[in-house]
């Protein structure tokens, strides 16, 4: 079966906030790309409109980061930054103390170090050196690059090399769009730059490792600049073969020997996936965003998960670690997709949309063609 992945809004966000900062035209965003994407493009939009404005930023952890370190250098602007119940206890404060200390002006609202947040923007000292040292969320490290900040940290996180590359990227973009020859608006380079999602990829390897199946996914390459391509490299050690091809990958399983561990032909992986690998030991203080579908399939297929780089989970959408255990969907999108991969009862599927609208119709339409 061929599937469309959505976009990645890692990728795209980074692309708004650079947009809006060297105030370009923000590239299009349509209904059918990820929640978080319309959210921080509605934000920006809104915020650009107004010089006193409330940014309700719903469970968008990226817009809240994001938005904290754009607002705080947006001189004359005061803007109220808050959202859903569980927004109001996902950390902020390392992100707020780095930017004061390059001369913010933040004030909350609520809990010290939580959101809703008060942001009156000023002219920051951004040739200062701030250091961020083991960071809560490599977002915030991402928030202050993203605005020219001097930041500086230990954290060597895909995330934050992925962010460095944009914005290496983008003066490139921007001279091309500029050009005496005819170059498209930045925009439209944008918009065109956007490489599908491996983080949504994730479902499909569990899906693959669980079910079995031929699964393409177009758009994705062993070049991108997505960390949690590594994804193959993990699901390769639970069954999953990643076929490489210029148009994207192919997913196919892996059938080894009970006897010798050697590759066969035709057999499930899901048959006899605990016969080749009985632990598995991963590290995701890289790649957080795999968890709940690499967990999911390790407790199914009764291999013994040793997860570390585990701190940021608790503060995600739900504390994933909880979730999982209790498979629980507690609103948190990647939750909801790994439960239904997997055969849980799921009771909330409209969060999906966070990062994959089109989730749901892939999913039923892979379980009809199973019939």
């Amino acid at each position: 079966m061929r599937i469309e992945l959505p976009i990645s809004k890692s990728i795209a966000n980074r692309w708004l906030i650079l947009q809006a900062i060297h105030g370009d035209e923000l590239m299009p965003v349509s209904d059918s790309m990820p929640d978080d994407v319309q959210i921080l493009h509605r934000s920006l939009c809104l915020i650009a409109s107004s010089p006193h404005s409330l940014i309700d930023v719903g469970n968008c952890g990226t817009a809240m980061r994001f938005l904290t370190s754009y607002c705080a250098q947006l001189e004359g602007q005061t803007v109220i930054l808050d959202g859903v119940e569980r927004m109001r206890h996902r950390p902020i404060g390392q992100l707020v103390e780095a930017l004061r200390e390059i001369g913010a002006d933040i004030e909350y609202l609520g809990e010290e170090g939580f959101p809703p947040l008060r942001i009156k923007g000023c002219i920051l000292d951004k040739h200062r050196i701030v250091t961020l040292n083991n960071p809560q969320s490599t977002q915030f490290v991402s928030a202050l690059l993203l605005i020219g900040a001097n930041v500086q940290t230990n954290s060597t996180s895909p995330y934050i090399t992925l962010t460095r590359e944009i914005i290496d990227q983008y003066p490139i973009a921007h001279r091309a769009s500029n050009s005496p020859h005819g170059g498209r608006p930045i925009a439209a380079q944008a918009a065109s730059a956007l490489e599908k999602d491996w983080s949504s990829a994730a479902f499909w390897y569990e899906y693959v490792a669980l079910h079995g199946g031929e699964i393409t996914l177009p758009g994705l390459s062993c070049d991108s600049l997505q960390g949690d391509k590594v994804v193959a490299d993990i699901f390769a050690h639970l069954g999953v073969h990643t076929e490489y091809t210029p148009e994207g990958i192919i997913l196919s399983p892996i059938a080894y020997s009970e006897a010798s561990n050697s590759p066969l032909s035709g057999r499930p992986i899901a048959a006899q996936a605990t016969s080749h690998s009985k632990i598995l030991t991963q590290d995701f203080g890289s790649c957080p965003d795999l968890y709940p579908a690499v967990a999911l399939t390790c407790e199914r297929l009764g291999i013994e998960l040793h997860a570390t780089g585990t701190d940021s989970l608790p503060i995600k959408e739900s504390d994933r670690l909880r979730a999982v255990r209790e498979h629980r969907t507690d609103h948190d999108h990647r939750m909801a997709m790994a439960l239904l991969i997997a055969g849980y009862e799921v009771d909330d599927t409209a969060c999906i949309s966070k990062s994959y609208p089109q989730f749901m119709e892939h999913f039923r339409r892979i379980n009809t063609l199973k019939l």
